[in-house]
Formats: structure tokens, sequence, C-alpha cells
């Protein structure tokens, strides 16, 4: 076996946690089950070393090839990874860090080895959390975040079971009180992440860290429309924003959300129709936007799972309020394999919900709706018309349906009105929320007294 060996990382004469990841790594290269009990992830090992990245080919494999009697064998890798193995130092690495491994009995030096890594990768945190609060104006809230996160990394190998019983989670609840209360503060009605919808904030207390939020709907129903109003209410309220978009230009994103920022009409933006007031809206909305600058959008064609999680990985260090909107989820693609959609989007829907856990942020995932819906007497939908629903549906701790009756019927007495079918809603609750959808502005505004009024004069129902 031959290949062109690129210089392996450099290696320190002697450094505790450089032998420290190198004794784990091995060990998992001469015993395949001490990876199903790893505690670690990629962002644990240090990444001048580029072990984590070693950490993340020993899991594909061993979820690739763990049949395998050594589904780590060099050959094994180097068919699959082909030259990227280079990138972490080549063939000659991998040999080097099996060679150097000493064989241990048991797994209590596996797991010291793990305690070491990670609490080196705790410090990582602590400290660029420190360079932040002195470099930047970081709110009590963030502060917490970037706290709450790096006290999880050291629970990762705190010792003992991974169970816990209900007596030790007091300490933890007591702490989550405390921070729902505090997050209520400043005549909020919600705990989690500022929605587009004052009802859906009352039913929901808003969208929740750890959740993954699923809005599905028909073709120009206004998926994207409600992703830009809730976006922009999300980060008013002081969320960082990242928008997957991967059937949308970043471009026209933008001019979504300055449509809903400044009440201009966009087709009037899109015609280059804007008139004298237009102007004026536009530099109130870019100013209020300029002044947050907190929505970021990535407009890659048929975007990874797997990258959309390496960018979460990086943002949320720096942004820890931080909410992921993907539009939509059944344009994503995935690294791995499947034999059908079905299966694929199985496997999306899942990891889109380990992101939202394992980063603890909302992640609010766009889906399509199949045709079978329009067969319907009432038009309205329901979970299983999600296209290739699988897993959306099990995965999904909230889900979203949205249905316009003028939509379907243009002289409906319903006409302007958006429900929000909440078909699901662990720990939410279910019910049907309604706005008002002001298509010319892609506007989702709350129904108030006097729109009521309004509508009422006009004999339409309210």
């Amino acid at each position: 076996m031959t290949m062109i060996e690129q210089q392996a990382p450099i290696i320190p004469e002697y450094d505790t946690l450089y032998q420290a990841e190198l004794q784990y790594l091995g060990s998992i290269l001469k015993n395949k089950k001490l990876l199903e009990g790893s505690r670690l992830t990629r962002n644990s090992f240090n990444p001048i070393w580029k072990h984590g990245t070693i950490f993340q080919m020993l899991k594909f494999a061993y979820k690739q090839f763990g049949k395998e009697p050594d589904p780590f064998n060099l050959t094994i890798l180097v068919d699959h990874w082909g030259n990227k193995i280079q990138e972490v130092g080549g063939v000659t690495y991998f040999l080097k860090i099996y060679e150097s491994t000493v064989d241990y009995t048991g797994d209590s030096t596996f797991r010291q080895f793990e305690k070491i890594i990670n609490t080196a990768h705790a410090e990582r945190e602590l400290e660029s959390a420190r360079a932040q609060i002195s470099t930047s104006d970081m709110s009590m809230g963030e502060i917490r975040d970037a706290l709450n996160r790096i006290e999880e990394i050291e629970q990762r190998t705190a010792g003992g079971t991974p169970a816990a019983t209900l007596s030790s989670l007091f300490k933890m609840h007591r702490k989550e009180l405390i921070n729902r209360q505090e997050a209520r503060g400043q005549d909020k009605t919600y705990t989690g992440f500022n929605t587009c919808s004052l009802d859906f904030n009352r039913l929901s207390n808003g969208h929740q860290r750890g959740d993954l939020i699923i809005v599905a709907a028909r073709p120009s129903m206004g998926k994207t429309a409600w992703l830009c109003n809730d976006a922009l209410a999300s980060t008013i309220d002081g969320a960082t924003a990242l928008i997957i978009s991967g059937e949308d230009t970043a471009l026209n994103i933008l001019e979504r959300i300055v449509s809903i920022a400044g009440g201009i009409e966009l087709a009037r933006m899109k015609g280059g129709l804007m008139k004298p007031n237009d102007w004026k809206d536009y530099e109130n909305a870019l100013t209020l936007i300029h002044e947050k600058n907190n929505i970021f959008i990535d407009d890659t064609s048929s975007p990874t799972v797997e990258s959309i999680r390496a960018m979460v990985a990086e943002m949320v260090k720096e942004y820890p309020r931080m909410i992921l909107y993907v539009d939509y989820l059944q344009h994503l693609t995935t690294t791995e394999k499947f034999r059908n959609n079905t299966e694929k989007y199985a496997h999306i829907s899942k990891e889109l919900k380990k992101i939202a856990k394992d980063f603890n942020i909302p992640v609010v995932a766009l889906a399509a709706m199949n045709r079978e819906v329009e067969k319907k007497q009432d038009k309205r939908p329901s979970m299983s018309d999600i296209r290739d629903c699988g897993n959306i549906e099990s995965d999904g701790d909230v889900i979203i349906l949205l249905h316009r009756e003028d939509y379907y019927e243009a002289a409906s007495r319903r006409k302007g009105i958006i429900d929000l079918i909440v078909a699901k809603g662990r720990n939410v609750g279910t019910g049907t929320v309604s706005m008002l959808f002001d298509k010319p502005r892609v506007r989702f505004l709350n129904i108030t007294e006097e729109a009521k009024k309004k509508r009422q004069e006009n004999g339409l129902a309210s």
C-alpha cells in the first residue's frame, strides 16, 4: 500500500495533553468497543494536533464498518477517506498513534485520559469566555449561557453513571427555575426565544433551547416569509440567527427581511418602483438591521447537515444565544449514503435534533408537504402530510402547520388570515394560533383588537 504522506502534526517533545489524546485515540484503535462509551466530541480535542478530525474518522468508520473485526484497519480507512488521511498526518501518523499506545487493562485508564482531554477543553472554553467578556459588552444572559456551556462540558467526565437520581437533579432544576424567572424579566411573557407571534409565545413560552421546531406547508403558503418574520423577531430580542437557505439566495432573503422591517411592498423593491417614502422606510430598516447585526445567511446550494453542524459548532462559541433556521429540510443533503429519500430525511431530521440538543439551541426547520393535502375536503393539513415525514414527525418537539383559507378560496371571509396549527407540542400542548398575513410586505402580524374591528367593518372574519 503506497500513498503520498503529508507531514504529521507538530509533535511537542512532551506534553501531557498531547500524550493523553494520543493514548485515548490509540486505545480506541486497539479496542473498538471503547468508542461506544466515549463521552467526547470532535471539539473536545485541541485543534492544533487535528486529533478531533481523527476522532470523527474513527467514529464514522465504527458506524459504517463496526461489524468488521477491525473497522479501523488502515486499508479500510484509506479506501474510504483517500487523500483526506494525509490532512491529519497520513498512514504514518496513524501507525505512530497505534504503536505509541500502551496496552491498558480495564476502562479506568481510558477514562483518566478522557478526563484530562475534557478538562483542557473546558479550560479553553473558559479562557475564550474570559476574553469575550474583557473585550466586548456581553449581556448577563450571554455570560450565563457561556458558563452553562462550560459546565455542560465539565459534566461529561464528572464521573459516575450517566443516569441520575431525581434527588441529584434538584440543584440543576433550581438553577433552571431561576434562569426561567430571569428570562421572564423585562416585561417578557415567555422564557425562550422570541417568535413573531405573541399568541404562540403564550402557548409555548417561545422557542426553547434543545428543541427541534418543524414548520410545514404547501408551496407559496408563506413558509419562507414566516421564517424571515420569526428570525427578525428573535434577533430584535437579542438572539443571533443563522439562516441556512438551500432554496433561495441570500439577497432574496435580505429583501424579504427589509420588506418586513421597513413595511415596503416587496414587488416595488423587485420591480425598481421604489417611491420616496419607500426609500425612507428602507433606510429605517437598514438602520435596525445594522444596529443588531446578528442575522447570518448561508445560501450554499444543497448544504449538508454535517457542514451545518460544523458551522453551528463554530458560531455558538461566539454567539451562545443563537437560533438556527433551515429553509428547508428536504433541501438538505448528507455525506452519508441511503437507499431512499425516506431514510435520508429520517437521518437528517435526527441530526438536526442532535444539533439542537448538543449545542443547546432552538433549531427551526421548514418542511415541504405532499400533494395529498390538496385532496382533502377542508384542505387543512395534518402531520402525516409532511413529505417523507417518517422520523420528522417523531423527532420534532414542536410541529407547526401553516394554513390559509384564501390560498384555496380567494373569496373567503378569512382572507388575509394565516393559521399556525400547532399539531405537536412536547411540553407545549397543541392548538391553533392565527395571524394576519400582509402578503405584499410579507409580514406576519398579530391580530390586535383594532385589526379585528377593521376586519369586521369590511365584512371579514377575525
